[in-house]
């Protein structure tokens, strides 16, 4: 057990990553993942997503020759998208015969609403033995607070984590271990609530900015965040601060990497209340601007 699943992450990279290995991600994804292997000494190499969001597989089967590790979370942050089994077998066979490790961040594997169920890299033989699997009960437990995370992969692997994790991270408390069981083992039901909760909060975002002149979105999959595009010529960072003055924060699609520009990253974490009133601020904003 690990506190979050961000150390989880950091635990992981740190443990893989040698100065100048290659490590592939998409673009956009969860920032950290670029923060880390910088700071383990690795090339981070970008792949941009397709127009879909999904893996452009072309790109990602060059992109992947050679890399020491494939960095991915599913569904993702910050798009909402969900990669599919065919796009994960594709990645098997992109990485058969080689010596890649794959690193596959489902922290919000509850959280689907696509009619396919979601698929874990685990369930793929071509990737089970070479995929460390990082799992956190923040999203799918609403446990944020508690800190609780775990790492499942090769034996040489995690025992390379663990002694990163035990050079930067204490041992979980005992009341945070117990709830972590309670958990696993009677929150089954609770856990779907939330899930129909989110998709119900999904949706009314998603009819909502599909209604705004100028915005482009994709339908939702998955995780709790929505990525649309804009037709602005703002970069983002700045169309963000700018929003602010309309009462609505957002964050910019360029933190999570190059090919995340032109887009904002919403959550809908929040209330039905709290959605609409942010979608009609952000729509306002963006007209408001658009005339400047």
């Amino acid at each position: 057990m690990l506190p979050g699943g961000t150390a989880g992450l950091a635990a992981a990279i740190l443990a893989v990553v040698n100065p100048g290995d290659r490590v592939v991600i998409p673009d956009p994804t969860y920032s950290l993942y670029a923060d880390l292997v910088n700071m383990a000494g690795g090339a981070v190499v970008p792949v941009p997503l397709a127009e879909d969001l999904h893996w452009d597989v072309s790109a990602l089967s060059e992109a992947l020759v050679g890399a020491k590790l494939f960095v991915f979370c599913n569904p993702s942050n910050p798009t909402g998208i969900v990669h599919s089994r065919p796009e994960l077998e594709a990645l098997a066979s992109f990485v058969s015969g080689s010596d890649t490790f794959i690193l596959s961040d489902e922290a919000y594997s509850e959280l689907v609403y696509t009619t396919e169920p979601f698929t874990s890299a685990l369930e793929l033989p071509g990737l089970r033995d070479r995929t460390i699997y990082c799992q956190t009960f923040s999203k799918s437990y609403a446990m944020t607070g508690w800190r609780v995370g775990y790492l499942w992969g090769p034996p040489e692997i995690m025992n390379a984590a663990a002694r990163v994790h035990g050079t930067f991270n204490g041992s979980l408390n005992t009341a945070v271990q117990h709830a972590a069981v309670v958990a696993l083992e009677q929150c089954r039901d609770d856990v779907e609530e939330m899930r129909r909760s989110y998709q119900e909060r999904c949706e009314l975002m998603y009819s909502a900015l599909a209604q705004i002149p100028g915005l482009t979105v994709r339908p939702p999959e998955g995780a709790f965040y929505l990525f649309p595009k804009y037709e602005l010529e703002i970069p983002s960072a700045q169309l963000t601060a700018e929003l602010r003055s309309f009462g609505v924060a957002v964050r910019p699609g360029g933190e999570f990497g190059a090919a995340g520009e032109q887009h904002l990253r919403l959550s809908y974490a929040a209330s039905p209340e709290h959605i609409t009133a942010g979608v009609e601020r952000l729509a306002a904003g963006l007209s408001e601007l658009a005339r400047r």
